[in-house]
């Protein structure tokens, strides 16, 4: 495998790999192993379909956009703005979850006030902002690497500690709580530009990178959640690492830690790189400013605590679903009559289907609102 089509996996493993990956084990536990295997194989399934619809546009359209741009070119002026509204929603909270996230991994690492750690953090990613796209790129590979080297370290030492009555469980009263967690930690859309800017000039690869790039953290997740819940059980923790401590040592809790904060890093990069690219492309921003203004919606997560996070996570990964997705399947449509550009390949979908997801997202959607207000 060659660097650049390596360079553009890793860049989609390392974006998708962020803080969902730590709620993925407490939604599986709650509803049962077993079914939050089933869920996360669905799941996977349709969000590599979704990210490669997003990449056959990509490649139909001339213009260098982002989702609100290409909305626009496609719906028209109401379509645009609607994928704005999503944007502006989804990607900013998802920045402001990774910071809150942050503070908390580095807090524990170093022993430190909250505050002082998600400033640090906040710091850090702005700076690997104002950077940009290409040595983020390659920093992306390495961590992505070493992020599957810990999940697998983590997964060896915990086979003599797992108890198999820990999978035993399944909670119907819960069956769509892993819904919108599974949905956010799998989201890696916004890299799906990126991948194409890395591969430029060998697009027909894009196919190749998309579908292995998102079906890495798949596994890894799945591996992951059977080592933690195995291990936990009925107190596997809503971040996973916690329900971990006395049981597998503090050598292996502080990989633990490490190993979110480096996935922090790689998706909170790719995410505020591609908010700043809306600002710029969609919205004809100039740069500096969209820097500065992502940066700035970022450090309200400096602010605010890890309360109500995993409720968050779920929603963002929810409204994603119901309004991006949909987006896209709807785009797909007119992109296949009305493009400026031959594609390298094509994603030939059945209208029924088509529906079918618009209906389970926006299902999806109606469920996790419910859901939260309870909350």
């Amino acid at each position: 495998m060659d660097s650049k089509l390596l360079l553009a996996i890793a860049t989609l493993t390392g974006t998708i790999i962020g803080f969902g990956v730590f709620s993925i084990p407490y939604v599986m536990f709650k509803i049962g192993f077993l079914p939050g295997i089933f869920y996360l194989l669905i799941l996977t399934a349709i969000t590599i379909l979704l990210h490669l619809i997003y990449g056959e546009i990509i490649l139909r359209t001339k213009a260098i956009c982002r989702l609100p741009g290409y909305a626009k070119n496609y719906l028209g002026e109401a379509g645009g703005s609607f994928a704005s509204i999503s944007t502006f929603i989804s990607v900013p909270f998802t920045l402001i979850c990774y910071i809150i996230a942050g503070g908390e991994f580095l807090s524990n690492i170093l022993n430190g006030p909250i505050f002082i750690c998600s400033l640090l953090v906040w710091i850090i990613l702005s700076l690997g902002l104002i950077l940009g796209i290409t040595p983020i790129s390659k920093i992306e590979l390495s961590i992505s690497l070493l992020m599957l080297l810990i999940i697998g370290v983590i997964f060896l030492v915990s086979l003599p500690k797992i108890n198999s009555e820990n999978f035993s469980e399944f909670s119907p009263e819960n069956f769509f709580l892993p819904y919108g967690v599974i949905l956010f930690a799998l989201a890696g859309a916004p890299a799906i530009p990126t991948l194409r800017y890395i591969l430029r000039g060998r697009e027909k690869d894009l196919k190749k990178a998309i579908i292995i790039g998102t079906l890495i953290p798949a596994f890894f997740y799945a591996i992951f959640s059977f080592a933690v819940i195995g291990v936990s059980g009925n107190q596997t923790s809503e971040e996973a690492i916690s329900g971990l401590v006395g049981k597998l040592g503090n050598n292996i809790i502080l990989l633990g830690l490490l190993f979110g904060l480096m996935a922090i890093l790689t998706s909170f990069l790719t995410f505020g790189i591609y908010l700043r690219d809306v600002l710029i492309l969609d919205f004809k921003m100039k740069k500096t400013l969209a820097t500065v203004l992502v940066m700035a919606i970022s450090l309200v997560g400096v602010f605010l605590n890890k309360e109500y996070l995993i409720l968050l996570i779920g929603f963002i990964g929810v409204i994603m679903g119901a309004f991006e997705d949909v987006i896209l399947l709807l785009i797909s449509r007119k992109a296949e009559v009305k493009f400026d550009r031959n594609p390298e390949w094509k994603i030939n979908i059945p209208d029924p289907v088509v529906w079918l997801f618009c209906l389970v997202f926006i299902g999806g959607l109606i469920y996790e609102i419910l859901f939260f207000l309870k909350k």
